[in-house]
């Protein structure tokens, strides 16, 4: 672990102390955020919507089975069941376009922070493999900049291509997608 760390420039040391902070700053206040929503989910004694359930297989028991009225009997239960359904899409269609909007400056807060620490990995990666010459050898003395980089895209093809994915994903995700507005 030493010989590893020992292998990092000291030029790198204060960009990595920043990204180290900016990164823990991040952590602090997602968890922060999230703590506070639990507190106040459990102060209003909320239950997630996705925690009720219905049961379709109610239905009148009868000890004298008046066939007449239990037929009108499940025919106005099935007419209400509907009508709750109805309701219950409509009021989840609700909610959502209600916390899709409370919700987007946070998802497009953690979207900008996966896209930063995905520009922190790629950076490191690049930046640890060129300045780390003496790993590499006298071969890599002999290397520009540009051969360098063509060099690790080489020899790392799968962990830079990956790191480029994400990266592109985030930018098109954050500049394509047309925000929804609530109307």
């Amino acid at each position: 672990m030493q010989e590893t760390l020992n292998q990092i420039p000291p030029e790198a040391w204060p960009f990595i102390d920043l990204m180290f902070n900016l990164t823990m700053a991040a952590a602090g206040i997602w968890l922060g955020i999230t703590v506070f929503v639990l507190w106040r989910r459990h102060a209003s004694n909320l239950t997630p919507v996705n925690s009720a359930e219905k049961s379709r297989k109610v239905q009148p028991d009868f000890l004298n089975v008046d066939h007449k009225a239990r037929a009108e009997a499940i025919k106005r239960g099935e007419a209400f069941e509907k009508e709750l359904d109805e309701r219950d899409i409509a009021e989840r269609k609700a909610e959502a376009r209600r916390q899709r909007g409370k919700v987007g400056l946070l998802q497009r807060l953690s979207g900008i922070v996966a896209l930063i620490m995905s520009l922190f990995t790629i950076v490191s990666i690049i930046y640890g493999s060129i300045f780390t010459v003496t790993r590499m050898g006298d071969m890599m003395e002999e290397y520009s900049t540009a051969e360098r980089l063509i060099a690790i895209i080489q020899t790392h093809p799968i962990a830079f291509s990956v790191c480029v994915i994400v990266i592109l994903a985030r930018i098109y995700a954050y500049f394509a997608k047309p925000a929804q507005k609530e109307g």
